[in-house]
């Protein structure tokens, strides 16, 4: 409703009082949870009422008991919020926000570095590939390295065994030559 004051016409404040230190974010938010408040009560939709009244009811007078209805929903909606809003001390709480907000070193309109929007799941892809192929790459290193080993300790041993196998056949070859002496001073015996 409206009042004159002063030659001024004036607009009666509403059922929610608003605290004139409110912060912008606290108005914003006041302005959404009212939106809300009328997005639910619109949601009450007339057909559905005047289905639930009774048949020798006037719909006239259901249509006056459904707008009733939206009104003292939506009075009480603004209510509890108002309610928890006073009793969670949102607004306090904003002010303080926006007071630590306006003490940082970094402006408010500071970027922190994301990841880019495009090719991220690519990148992830190519990553965890990358610390795969390092791995079998370490196992592959590890690998080579026991087959090198096993590689010098068998060339260690054919070297052995060669050098074993020439004192052999130079001891045959003495044996031989021996039985050959031996033969050959029989024959002349």
């Amino acid at each position: 409703s409206k009042e004159e004051k002063g030659g001024e016409t004036v607009k009666a404040p509403s059922s929610v009082p608003v605290v004139q230190s409110e912060c912008l974010e606290m108005t914003q938010l006041r302005n959404y949870l009212d939106m809300t408040v009328d997005v639910l009560v619109s949601k009450l939709e007339k057909n559905q009422f005047l289905e639930a009244i009774p048949a020798g009811v006037d719909k006239q007078f259901a249509t006056s008991l459904h707008n009733r209805f939206c009104s003292v929903m939506r009075t009480k909606m603004c209510k509890i919020v108002e309610e928890r809003l006073n009793e969670y001390s949102l607004g306090e709480k904003l002010n303080e926000l926006n007071e630590i907000t306006k003490n940082t070193p970094y402006p408010v309109s500071h970027k922190a570095w994301r990841p880019p929007r495009n090719e991220t799941v690519e990148s992830c892809v190519q990553a965890h590939d990358f610390k795969v192929l390092n791995e079998h790459k370490t196992k592959l290193t590890e690998l080579l390295e026991s087959v090198k080993s096993e590689n010098e300790d068998l060339l260690k041993e054919l070297q052995e065994v060669q050098r074993r196998m020439q004192e052999n056949q130079a001891v045959l070859t003495n044996m031989n030559t021996g039985y050959e002496n031996i033969i050959h001073a029989f024959d002349q015996v």
